[in-house]
């Protein structure tokens, strides 16, 4: 089937459009992209599409649309074969992997592998353990996942029910499921592929419980591939999305494995059955695994992002519809660009801002976390807990705003959106899960809450509290852990010079989180329950989370030098975006402005708010285009018929469809004789049909 001869072309065509709206850029595209994307990042895409691209026939993912669940998965296990046996040849890294697996957006059953059975093994082994489990892991020479969730057990891991008991007399361990409840559940890799399990288990020594520890559990021979005496396992079947994954699940009767296979890098239980634990140490830190994944979805959330609004913005600046609808004046009968419409810009702007700024937040925190691994190798476990809050409120901001907006990009883009040739529904799917995996994100909330409120409660005791960026604005705006009688000077600003200070600006959104914190610190202080205050919880946690990225994207626009050539065209662009994001932040949450308690704004100041938030958002849509090409998302990774780079949408939509099996000339005549035959035929000539008859 191929697309008829002579037909008129579209005037302006799209891929006039698309150039057209490039030639408007006032910044110089391939700068903006050095700067907001970190450079590993840049050198490791450019790297491995290279890669991907010298074997089409092996990475193809266009027909990935076409296939059935069992096909989706064979065909991630064919491309992670490849990508393992590239690694081992030398021609990409283990981190290049999972490069890889976002590009393709192919999450294949090796990757728990090396997302999270690897990461607990460097963190939480010692080097005997390390020498035993991590080599052969490293190696493929076994295939590990990470079995935390149990199917009536997932934000509660105190609850894990899944018990690992010392027997003294054998000197091993007894892993055990003693309910249908402690099932293990989700597990990603399980469900055909592992060989080991990263099993998390109420520790048990001497009939004293000490919580959940990961020990290492064989569950499939890696000779035959069968499930080992005691084990039940298998994958749970068809999802939402992610079907490339096997997440499964594992039932575990009374497995013995020798007491090497707890780890014990932070714990240790010796021979005789004698439990310590090294100085100081923070239990907690059996949860780093969690902290780093999180950390990963931090980064990821970025990029994940960066495909929808590079789809959605490009596709909206090519697509016509209306002449004479938008406040844009046209060419007679051409109709206006989606983009240019109110509605579609204030939907899709914001999350371009929200975008730019994942990026420079992912760079921030991976430094931060590096810096509190450091610290921890030196045995200096003090921020770990201002490290786990911020993981889990970033998480939780990152993957809302880029869930959701995939989402809005999908309505954005009409009824095309609906088709899978957008590249973004099979996409949702996949990524649709960061919201709940590492931590349901409204159970999240509770944990950085937490620990915003006990900062709270230790200045108004007179305690000492850690130095670091939480505590920091805490002190500031909550002297003695109260608010103060007189007001900051940004909450006292016009919104117009609020909106020229980007210093201001930051202090407004910490005190505005202050605010909240020890509003809801009085509260439960009052009575209020724990329970009652979960929503607040989660109004504190993002608006904790404002602050932090909003001063993340600002710190990291500081580090664009003043003297390189075009950074003045960069740094107005960077100013609005961040701005945008400020302005959008205060619009979306007027109840928090007007509840201040030193009542400074009023609905006039809120109002203003929304106006200059509306220019703004104008501003930024001439700029947008340029703006999605500095995020350097390929076509390779957008797999999308609508935002080509080449701006060719129709034509490729069409060439897609007729790839469908049921257009193609072989299977499809197959296919369309087999159906005419047994089902049109039969109803077209029933004898019943009267029309026929009277014929």
């Amino acid at each position: 089937m191929q697309i008829p001869k002579g037909l008129v072309p579209m005037t302006p065509s799209t891929a006039e459009a698309l150039q057209a709206e490039r030639s408007k850029a006032q910044f110089s595209v391939a700068k903006m992209n050095e700067f907001i994307v970190d450079e590993e990042m840049r050198k490791q895409l450019i790297k491995v599409e290279k890669v991907l691209a010298s074997e089409p026939s092996t990475f193809d993912v266009r027909q990935v649309y076409f296939m059935s669940r069992t096909e989706k998965m064979d065909h991630a296990l064919k491309i992670g074969k490849r990508l393992i046996e590239l690694m081992k040849a030398g021609r990409i890294s283990a981190d290049e992997i999972s490069v890889a697996d976002m590009i393709l957006d192919i999450n294949g059953p090796f990757g728990l592998h090396r997302a999270m059975f690897i990461p607990t093994l460097q963190n939480q082994a010692t080097l005997e353990q390390q020498k035993l489990f991590l080599e052969p892991a490293l190696n493929y020479e076994i295939l590990g996942c990470y079995a935390q969730t149990e199917i009536g057990h997932g934000s509660n891991v105190q609850g894990l029910e899944t018990t690992c008991t010392y027997i003294p007399e054998t000197d091993e361990f007894e892993v055990h499921s003693p309910s249908i409840s402690a099932c293990k559940w989700w597990i990603g890799s399980l469900g055909v592929t592992a060989t080991h399990a990263m099993v998390m288990a109420q520790l048990v020594v001497g009939g004293k419980r000490l919580g959940p520890n990961p020990v290492v559990v064989p569950i499939r021979s890696t000779e035959d591939h069968r499930p080992l005496p005691g084990v039940t396992v298998g994958d749970l079947g068809p999802k939402f999305g992610f079907n490339t994954m096997d997440n499964g699940f594992l039932l575990l009767d009374h497995v013995r494995v020798p007491r090497i296979n707890l780890l014990q890098r932070y714990i240790t239980v010796t021979r005789e059955g004698k439990v310590s634990r090294p100085a100081n140490v923070d239990p907690k830190v059996a949860y780093g695994t969690m902290v780093f994944v999180r950390t990963q979805i931090v980064r990821n959330m970025s990029q994940v992002l960066a495909k929808a609004t590079t789809t959605a913005i490009r596709y909206a600046a090519m697509r016509r519809q209306f002449a004479g609808k938008a406040d844009k004046p046209q060419e007679a009968g051409v109709e206006s660009p989606v983009l240019d419409y109110g509605m579609v810009q204030y939907r899709l702007i914001p999350l371009l801002a929200q975008n730019y700024a994942m990026f420079a937040t992912s760079q921030a925190f991976a430094a931060h976390y590096a810096e509190c691994m450091a610290a921890l190798d030196q045995g200096d476990f003090g921020p770990l807990k201002e490290l786990h809050a911020t993981a889990c409120g970033l998480k939780r901001w990152t993957s809302d705003r880029a869930i959701h907006g995939i989402d809005t990009c999908r309505h954005a883009c009409g009824g095309h959106g609906f088709s899978q040739f957008s590249g973004l529904n099979e996409f949702f799917g996949n990524q649709y899960p960061n919201i709940i995996w590492e931590g349901d994100n409204y159970v999240l909330s509770q944990q950085t809450a937490r620990f915003l409120l006990t900062q709270v409660r230790m200045l108004r005791q007179g305690k000492r509290v850690a130095d670091n960026q939480t505590t920091r604005y805490l002190r500031r705006h909550l002297p003695g852990g109260r608010l103060p009688e007189q007001p900051p000077a940004c909450a006292r600003m016009p919104v117009d010079q609020l909106a020229q200070d980007p210093d201001a600006q930051l202090d407004l959104l910490a005190f505005r989180a202050a605010a909240m914190c020890a509003q809801l610190a009085d509260r439960m202080q009052g009575g209020q329950t724990w329970n009652r205050s979960l929503v607040d919880m989660q109004r504190l946690c993002d608006a904790h989370s404002d602050y932090i990225v909003a001063a993340y994207f600002r710190r990291h626009i500081r580090t664009l030098p003043a003297s390189q050539e075009g950074s003045q065209a960069l740094l107005e662009q960077l100013d609005r975006l961040s701005t945008l994001l400020f302005l959008y932040v205060l619009e979306q949450h007027p109840a928090d402005l007007l509840c201040l308690p030193v009542g400074q704004f009023d609905s006039a100041k809120v109002a203003r708010i929304g106006q200059l938030l509306a220019q703004l958002i104008e501003d930024v849509r001439e700029q947008a285009v340029p703006l999605v090409d500095a995020l350097g998302v390929s076509d390779m990774r957008l797999n999308s018929a609508l935002a080509r780079s080449d701006g060719k949408v129709y034509e490729s939509y069409l060439e897609w469809a007729m790839e469908d099996p049921l257009n193609r000339e072989d299977t499809g005549d197959q296919i369309r004789r087999e159906w005419f035959n047994k089902y049109y035929k039969p109803v077209l000539h029933a004898a019943s049909n009267k029309t026929q008859a009277r014929l």
